[in-house]
């Protein structure tokens, strides 16, 4: 049973229990994605309007598709290295990213006490380096279908944690239910995979779509063998340890 915690004190800037100069960037950052991110959407738009067809919807449609993919496939990766290399005395990375990955297997019931800013502004931050460059240098008119797959991938990363939260929850609204039973966000029986052992397998938690295919190649195992390597030159990784507890995995729970 996932331990009982109160959730985080009121204050201005919502509900959160680190500095609130880490919270005034995380708002920053949503600002600035939001920002970036509605330049290139409307860019886009004008682009694909001019080239309207059958030809552009499909096109559009691949583009889209690849970038919902790609952002699945990258969650799995970005989920693995962080379960498995350095730890939270990690510089640059470890109190940042590898801790909420750590304290997720701890209490996995803690990101849905976590306010929407909480949960998700870590991806905006995160789709910066790649969504404002874009905006800065892409030429969209001569690369519409880049420019497609850029907004289509950033947009499901900065909703993976959302979705994440919800395959957690033990009710949420319709709509998302019927988007889990449909494959087409990750949904709790899916990712209850994931934290049952040996814990090694199931990384990807956008949509999952990626799960199957990885696992069917062995490409977990491989990954985990190359996170051991690498992991010597890194202290405290739980891929060298080999400890599942080393691992952050939850003792107990019933479901993570």
């Amino acid at each position: 049973m996932a331990p009982t915690v109160d959730l985080p004190p009121k204050r201005a800037l919502g509900r959160y229990s680190y500095p609130t100069s880490h919270r005034v960037i995380e708002l920053v950052a949503m600002a600035v994605y939001v920002g970036a991110a509605s330049v290139l959407a409307r860019r886009v738009g004008v682009e694909l309007w001019a080239r309207a067809g059958l030809g552009t919807a499909l096109a559009v449609a691949v583009a889209a598709f690849a970038g919902f993919v790609a952002a699945d496939l990258a969650s799995g990766l970005v989920h693995a290295l962080c379960d498995n290399l350095g730890s939270v005395d990690t510089p640059v990375v470890g109190q940042k990213f590898i801790r909420s990955f750590r304290e997720h297997h701890v209490d996995p019931m803690d990101m849905t006490r976590g306010d929407f800013v909480r949960v998700n502004a870590d991806n905006f931050l995160a789709c910066l380096p790649v969504v404002v460059p874009t905006v800065l240098w892409l030429d969209v008119a001569r690369h519409p279908y880049v420019a497609t797959f850029v907004l289509a991938l950033s947009l499901v990363v900065i909703m993976t944690n959302q979705i994440h939260k919800w395959a957690h929850m033990p009710e949420v609204p319709g709509a998302v239910r019927a988007l889990q039973r449909r494959g087409l966000i990750l949904s709790p029986e899916h990712h209850q995979v994931h934290h049952t052992a040996p814990f090694d397998t199931h990384y990807c938690i956008t949509s999952g779509i990626t799960n199957e295919p990885l696992a069917r190649i062995g490409f977990w195992p491989v990954l985990l063998r190359g996170c051991r390597w690498v992991g010597r030159a890194l202290p405290g990784s739980p891929a060298v340890v080999g400890d599942p507890a080393d691992l952050g995995v939850e003792a107990g729970s019933e479901r993570s």
